[in-house]
Formats: structure tokens, C-alpha cells, sequence
């Protein structure tokens, strides 16, 4: 909906002969406005029209303190300014229906509210030049969600337009090292957003400038850009253009654990997804995993190739013939397995030696017998003769329900067969640039082609390489030490039978 658009039917809703369907009709309108500024928003209609003291639309979002949303029809300086003194203490959005031509919250001279007032005043030109911008440039999407969330002073035609570009260029400034470029656009955040979202957006920016090889101390302005990046920025970040910069994220990955990357919500593989896991598979822990068998859906290309996806709230790997979903726990799997007979040892130790995987137990049964094997100090049993002559004394029915294959030395990952899923026995969690192509490997028969395709996949995955962490975090160094000597127990100390 353009400014034109906006003003139509905004006309065309106090038209309305019944008042209350004018009311009705009016915020309906406005709410369109406030969902297209941020489409992670949900608004809220209220019993209220105008009114001096109760909103008449309510914003929220998941974990996010609600905004209250005030429409004003009467946009003369004068009265704007004393409604909004009356509400100033809500930090709340006044909207105002018509332009607002005149700045009500001060003289000319006016930059921003004080430190202590995060109130914004806005009309649809403002938010409508925040709606476009994020066309042409989708990293305006933070500011605008930021905008709702956390925005103070004056948005109108001009001061958005300033904001958006500014934001735009303060991205780039900060992939290019520039620090004036950079430096402006901090400024323009500082003065527009309440503090939480002022630190969010410098963390950004901070987390691209660092990831672009810049030296955190040199990123220009006063705010500690240290912490996490958080979801709404990391989302963001997937759904730009590709960024193709193997370096760029892998500095952005190094605070990232599976369970901040499974919390992110995309409609869509993006290529920046790819680049994000591809980039960190050494740093990217998970206990558990399991494999569903899919059918390729009409129009998919029928390749070989495996693609990182996010869905029901885990990260998994989409190939050809199956999904594989990981999870820090068995239990957080969220997929239900499906059921199977097991293997043949002679499909587990062809498995097995294609990977190179040593096997330091298994059980075998058969319909009316059990039988568990291993050596005494818990040796590669795959090229054992006792075992291969033990297999000959059952019949054809015996299938190998689990096995244990031994990664990092002594790390045992425990293979359920009949329901594909592999986990880390007590609290041992492996790296997924290794247990993503070993799970695979063993609980499912892959092609030439999908092994192949899974080397590519891990293909900057290298156990020895370590590079400086982006922020600086101490579970991020416990699971580097926990890798370095794989004897030791995992740094999480949650055990799980």
C-alpha cells in the first residue's frame, strides 16, 4: 500500500456512515500499515477510538513487551503535543492519521526526545517510506521492526527516509571497514531507538564489522557492541542477497549454538543459511539425531545434493531420499521415528569401513535370541573373526539392532537402527561437521553421488582449524576444550539414558 493507497482508503473509511464501522474500518486500515512496517507484529484492535487515555491498538511479539498504539486525527502541534504529554509515560506510538507538517515536540533546533522519553510520533508517510525501503534494501526490515518495537521522536517523510539510508549505508559501511559511513549511521540509531533496540542494532552492525575483518575496539561510537546477535538480527541476516564470504561467517557463527540457529524462524533454505552452518560445523554441537525417509515433491531438482534447513523448530540436513534432524537431546527431537527391522552386519560393516568408522560394540537378534558383542577394552570389532563367525551361526533373519562407533577416539555414538537414530551415550555431543556425514553413513545405505555431495557439504570442515570467537563466550571454550581432549565428559552435564 503506497502513501497514495493509504490516504485512499483511509478517506474512504471515514466516509463510513455508521460510526462505528468507521472506527472499525480506520483501524483496520492503520493495522495493515503497522503489519507491513513489521510483519513479525501481531496488532491488536481495542474497544478505544481517539480516545486521551486508552490505545486503540495494541502491538506484540514473542518474547517483546507489548506497545500501545494511540491514533490522533487531530495533528495541529498544539493539541498533538499535550496529547502526547498526557501519554508519554506508556512509551507508546502516536499515529497520526493525517501528515504531520510541523514538529510538536520541541523547536527547529529539535535532534530528540530525552533519554528518559521513548515515545514516537509517526504518520503513514513515515512508516510508508520504511514499507518501500525494505524492497530495495531488505536490511531496513531491522530498523523498521525496531522502529515498532523501540522507536522514539519524530518519523515522518523526511526523518524516515534519512533513517533507511542510513541503516543502509551503515551496513555496508560496516562490511567495507568504513568508519565514517559507519559512525553516522550509529549516530542515527542512537538518537532514534530506545536503549535495548540502540544496543541490538550496534551489536549488528558491531557483528558485521568484525565479521568483515575488522578489530571490535575500532568499531566507531561509545556502546559496547559485545553480546550475542540476537534472532530477529540473525533472521535478517539469512534472508539478504548471498553473501558468499566463507571468513565473514565464520566470524559471525562463532558465539552461535544449535539451539540459537534452531530458534530462528525462515520460510526457505536461504543461501545464507548454508554459508552460516557450512562455515561453523566445528563449533555446532548436538547430542542427537534422526532420519526420516521423504519422497522428492513435484517440480523439486532430483539431485544428490543436501541443504540446511530449519524445521519444526530443530536444524536438519534435506537430501534426495531423507531429512536428518538434530537435537541436543533425544527428547527434543520432534519428529516421531519410524520403525524398521534393523541392518545385516554385513550392511554394518560395509557402513562402516565406506566411513571409516570403528565399531567398538553391537547387538544382533533374531526373532528369539539377543546377543551383544564386544571386546573386553572396547577395540574396533568390524574386522573381527570371532564376530564373523559368531554372524554365521545365525540365520538370515538376524539384524543388528544398535551399534556403537567410537568418534574423536572415545566418544560413542550410539546408532539405533530400526528407528535411525543416533545419540551421544551420557553426555557426549559431537560436532556436526562430524556427526552429520557418520550418522548419515551408518543409519542409511547413501549413493557414490550422496557421499559425494556430503564431502562437498563439509568440505571447510577441519577439526584443527580454531579461529578467535566473535564475542567472547565460555561455553563456546568449554566445547573447544571438550573437543580437544575427547576422553573428557561433554561441558553440559545433563545425562540422558
Amino acid at each position: 500500500m503506497t502513501v497514495t493507497d493509504f490516504s485512499s482508503a483511509l478517506h474512504a473509511a471515514f466516509e463510513a456512515l455508521d460510526p462505528r464501522e468507521a472506527v472499525s474500518r480506520i483501524k483496520n486500515v492503520v493495522a495493515h500499515e503497522l503489519s507491513q512496517t513489521d510483519t513479525r507484529a501481531t496488532v491488536k484492535k481495542t474497544d478505544f477510538f481517539n480516545h486521551s487515555f486508552a490505545p486503540d491498538l495494541v502491538l506484540s511479539w514473542p518474547n517483546e513487551r507489548e506497545r500501545f498504539v494511540f491514533l490522533k486525527s487531530d495533528t495541529r502541534p498544539a493539541v498533538l503535543r499535550d496529547d502526547v504529554e498526557a501519554i508519554r509515560k506508556h512509551d507508546p506510538i502516536v499515529f497520526a492519521l493525517d501528515p504531520v507538517n510541523e514538529n510538536p515536540l520541541g523547536t527547529d533546533e529539535y535532534t530528540g526526545p530525552s533519554r528518559e522519553d521513548d515515545t514516537l510520533l509517526a504518520d503513514s508517510r513515515g512508516m510508508e517510506v520504511l514499507i518501500q525501503s525494505r524492497y530495495s534494501e531488505p536490511i531496513v526490515g531491522l530498523a523498521s521492526s525496531a522502529v515498532l518495537q523501540g522507536g522514539r521522536g519524530l518519523l515522518t517523510e523526511r526523518e524516515a527516509s534519512v533513517m533507511a539510508s542510513s541503516v543502509a549505508a551503515g551496513f555496508s559501511g560496516a562490511q567495507r571497514l568504513d568508519s565514517d559511513v559507519t559512525a553516522a549511521a550509529v549516530a542515527q540509531i542512537s538518537g532514534h531507538f530506545d536503549q535495548r533496540r540502540t544496543s541490538r542494532l550496534l551489536r549488528f552492525l558491531g557483528a558485521v564489522w568484525v565479521g568483515s575483518g575488522g578489530v571490535a575496539s575500532n568499531f566507531p561510537g561509545e556502546q559496547d557492541v559485545a553480546g550475542d546477535l540476537d534472532g530477529t538480527a540473525l533472521e535478517f541476516l539469512m534472508e539478504l542477497p548471498p553473501i558468499d564470504d566463507f571468513e565473514f561467517w565464520r566470524r559471525i557463527g562463532r558465539p552461535l549454538t544449535l539451539e540459537s540457529i534452531s530458534r530462528l524462524h525462515l520460510e526457505d533454505d536461504s543461501e545464507n543459511l548454508q554459508y552460516l552452518v557450512g562455515s561453523n560445523l566445528d563449533i555446532l554441537h548436538a547430542r542427537a539425531c534422526r532420519i526420516i525417509e521423504r519422497q522428492q515433491e513435484l517440480g523439486e531438482d532430483e539431485t544428490s545434493s543436501f541443504r540446511w534447513r530449519l524445521e519444526r523448530e530443530m536444524l536438519c540436513l534435506r537430501g534426495p531420499r531423507s531429512t536428518t534432524y538434530f537435537a541436543g537431546k533425544v527428547d527434543e527431537l520432534k519428529v516421531d521415528a519410524q520403525e524398521g527391522d534393523g541392518i545385516s552386519l554385513q550392511e554394518l560393516l560395509r557402513r562402516a569401513e565406506q566411513r571409516r568408522v570403528p565399531i567398538s560394540e553391537l547387538e544382533l537378534a533374531t526373532p528369539t535370541r539377543t546377543v551383544s558383542y564386544a571386546t573386553v577394552n572396547r577395540d574396533d570389532v568390524s574386522h573381527d573373526e570371532e564376530l564373523l563367525k559368531l554372524s554365521r551361526t545365525f540365520s538370515s533373519t538376524a539384524y543388528v539392532q544398535t551399534a556403537v562407533a567410537s568418534l574423536f577416539g572415545s566418544r560413542p555414538l550410539v546408532c539405533d537402527f530400526p528407528n535411525r537414530t543416533g545419540k551421544g551415550r551420557t553426555a557426549a555431543k559431537f560436532p556436526l561437521g562430524t556427526f552429520a556425514p557418520v550418522a548419515l553413513s551408518l543409519l542409511t545405505s547413501l549413493t557414490p553421488e550422496e557421499r559425494q555431495a556430503l564431502d562437498h557439504l563439509t568440505r571447510h570442515y577441519n577439526e584443527e582449524q580454531r579461529q578467535p570467537a566473535l564475542f567472547e563466550i565460555a561455553d563456546i571454550r568449554n566445547d573447544r576444550a571438550s573437543v580437544e581432549s575427547p576422553s573428557e565428559v561433554s561441558d553440559h552435564g545433563d545425562i540422558e539414558s
